[in-house]
């Protein structure tokens, strides 16, 4: 969704204005279109996604991935006043606390049955 939101707000950008935003790197490879990285232009990699096996282990990876998620969206609305940017960034903020809450419970029942299977 953030790549879409970074396509709608260059689409009708001229070059001055993508030069002038600091975006020129990315129009220099990729023009205008979609391409996923993150603020340094470091791009996207399955290699961020981690598994021990272990469901409280994995759950508390989740959890914490779902908190950096909301502090940066947090961030993406502090850095802008267009209420067209801020209501979905809004949206994926809450959608980020719903997933912790639901991780968070799906850890407490596992952490409930290791305990009850003295598999802590």
């Amino acid at each position: 969704m953030i790549s879409t939101m970074v396509y709608q707000l260059m689409k009708g950008a001229t070059i001055e204005e993508i030069k002038e935003a600091g975006l020129d790197p990315h129009y220099a490879e990729h023009r205008k279109g979609l391409y996923p990285t993150n603020a340094d232009g470091v791009p996207f990699s399955v290699t961020y996604f981690a598994t021990t096996g272990d469901a409280l282990a994995d759950l508390s990876e989740d959890m914490a991935a779902e908190q950096k998620a909301r502090a940066v969206y947090e961030n993406l609305i502090n850095l802008t006043n267009d209420n067209d940017v801020i209501a979905p960034l809004l949206w994926l903020r809450q959608r980020e606390i719903v997933h912790y809450n639901r991780f968070k419970e799906l850890f407490e029942i596992y952490q409930r049955e290791y305990k009850d299977r003295n598999l802590s």
